[in-house]
């Protein structure tokens, strides 16, 4: 993220253009990163454009937030503004603020409403926060990670088909303990002495496609070509289609419309719907949305959107929330697991009252249920997990011998399925058991951390 470079790319687009007798285009940058040298970078940039005579470059520039957006005052100080327009400036930045504060009133945070549990701080990076936590990574060297990464693998998330590449490969080079000091020649050492990075397929078949105005490092095809299974297993890859034999009978026009146009999270929605478990309702209902569970207020009023049975445009009704209470029976005692919740509710003069599993005593029991366990730092025949996740599947059995670079199993992490091969070193052990439960059609499978024992192995 310099001036130079980005202006390449831009002079890259409007050459292109130029050529083909086309008006100049309209290039829209956008950027978040944490380091504060957005603006600044912005401001070059814009001078470069004057220089060059190109008046329809855009820039994503919003006041500072949460320190993840560009600073106007700072980006806008490359243009000529007169009186009027400076004070304009200054009463958008001032109100767009108070907008920000108000809107997250609910939350106490500076960019919107957000879930009460969420790290997400605004911007494309937003999500950096969730992941380093996830990684147990300092989220000060987020930054630097994508900086690495983008070093040795060139990849501009303006014109890749994921705008994620940089982030994914940072961290795998962040978790790779073989990768030290932590630097582009200590990344380019690794990949050339034949060192896998932990990406999904996404990456590398991104990789491998090369997508990007910019030259092609040799370590890309280095890296490719560590990973022949894995980016096999990925191009191979390819989703089901799902058709009109595939949706349930019950579904309705509108839903099977849903289904159909947006595959499987589609049908994944509806099928939240008929279970009750879709909250787009509360959309406009933010503070009972996003808040923490079992904070609600008794007598709180709010709005949900309610469809109407003609299939015509949902209607919004004002409900109010009356209190909580204990549902009656054995399992209703403070110390029981298995308590469940009675909210009652008032609409249009009418009690509604709905059971449900009481939050804290669910978490309580499915913490005592799974039972993980930490894999003990130093000993190899228990496997730790390294990329936090979803444990979606094995691909071995109790008894299986390991072969290296043979998949051992399947998480999902940062919305990607990611395939852990056997690594060199666990080479001809055998599994002796598998303590962690895949994903189901009725069940989530479990949310592995950093350092929870994966395999446990022993000798052949």
């Amino acid at each position: 993220w310099t001036a130079d470079t980005l202006w390449a790319h831009v002079d890259t687009i409007i050459q292109c253009f130029r050529a083909r007798g086309l008006p100049p285009p309209i290039v829209y940058i956008h950027n978040h990163d944490f380091n504060g040298m957005a603006p600044h970078t912005g401001a070059e940039l814009f001078r470069k454009a004057h220089q060059a005579n190109f008046h329809t470059l855009v820039i994503d520039a919003a006041p500072r937030k949460n320190g993840t957006h560009n600073d106007n005052t700072v980006l806008l100080s490359a243009l000529n503004l007169d009186a009027s327009q400076k004070e304009a400036l200054a009463e958008y930045n001032h109100n767009q603020q108070m907008i920000e504060n108000l809107i997250c009133r609910f939350d106490s945070r500076t960019s919107q409403m957000t879930p009460w549990d969420s790290d997400w701080a605004g911007g494309t990076e937003g999500s950096d926060i969730r992941i380093a936590k996830e990684y147990s990574l300092d989220v000060r060297k987020i930054n630097d990670a994508k900086e690495i990464a983008n070093e040795v693998f060139p990849l501009e998330r303006a014109v890749t088909p994921f705008s994620e590449y940089k982030l994914r490969l940072g961290i795998a080079i962040m978790i790779e303990p073989g990768i030290e000091p932590k630097s582009a020649d200590s990344v380019r050492k690794w990949v050339n002495g034949g060192g896998k990075l932990k990406v999904g397929g996404d990456v590398l078949v991104g990789l491998s496609r090369w997508e990007t105005l910019v030259p092609k490092t040799k370590e890309v095809d280095q890296l490719l070509k560590n990973m022949p299974e894995e980016l096999e297993a990925a191009l191979a890859q390819k989703a089901k289609l799902i058709g009109p034999g595939d949706l349930p009978a019950t579904l309705s026009p509108a839903q099977r419309h849903t289904a159909l146009g947006f595959q499987a999270k589609g049908l994944e929605f509806t099928k939240a719907q008929a279970k009750g478990t879709d909250l787009s309702p509360l959309l406009i209902a933010p503070e009972v949305l996003h808040s923490r569970p079992k904070s609600l207020r008794a007598g709180t009023k709010f709005q949900i959107l309610m469809d109407k049975l003609d299939g015509s445009l949902p209607k919004k009704e004002e409900i109010k929330f009356l209190g909580f209470g204990l549902a009656p029976g054995a399992a209703s005692g403070p110390d029981s697991l298995g308590r469940e919740l009675v909210l009652s509710f008032l609409h249009e003069g009418q009690k509604v009252e709905v059971q449900l599993p009481d939050p804290d005593a669910a978490a309580s029991a499915a913490a005592g249920a799974k039972g993980l366990r930490k894999a003990t730092p130093g000993n190899k025949m228990e496997v730790p997990t390294v990329v936090p996740g979803e444990m979606l599947s094995y691909a071995v059995k109790v008894g299986d011998k390991l072969t290296k670079g043979q998949i051992l199993c399947v998480l999902e992490s940062m919305k990607m399925e990611m395939k852990i091969p056997v690594p060199d070193e666990l080479d001809g052990l055998v599994v002796k058991a598998l303590p962690c439960q895949g994903r189901t059609k009725e069940a989530q499978g479990d949310i592995l951390a950093p350092g929870d024992l994966m395999v446990e192995l022993q000798e052949k």
